[in-house]
């Protein structure tokens, strides 16, 4: 996770990172297997024993875009997105980075500093 900080036109200080989710539910996309219709099979079940997984882990639905990663701009007063991520971003002028943020969508910013995607 890169972080970066700036102030705005306004004067206004703000703080940008990246968020690349590794978790994140597989099953939503086109590749999903589930509901592809093929015959059911009517063969002899050969499993048996406890449940094959071995592990549980909760994962996260995101939103159309987000699977990626997104940049988080936060200020006092308010919190932004901006999907995709863009190339080089780290390494961007100030200027540029001010320009991410004005075109980032604003989203609901939470007493705990966290947010609903």
């Amino acid at each position: 996770m890169s972080y970066r900080t700036f102030v705005d036109r306004d004067g206004a200080y703000w703080q940008v990172w990246d968020s690349q989710p590794s978790k994140v539910e597989r099953r939503t996309s086109a590749d999903d297997r589930r509901h592809l219709n093929r015959l059911p099979w009517r063969g002899i079940e050969r499993r048996s024993g406890i449940d094959r997984r071995t592990t549980t882990q909760r994962r996260i639905t995101l939103s159309e875009g987000y699977g990626r990663g997104w940049l988080t701009f936060e200020s006092l007063n308010e919190k932004r997105r901006l999907v995709p991520i863009p190339s080089r971003w780290e390494g961007a002028s100030n200027t540029e980075l001010r320009a991410l943020c004005d075109r980032a969508k604003r989203i609901a910013k939470t007493d705990s500093g966290t947010s609903a995607a």
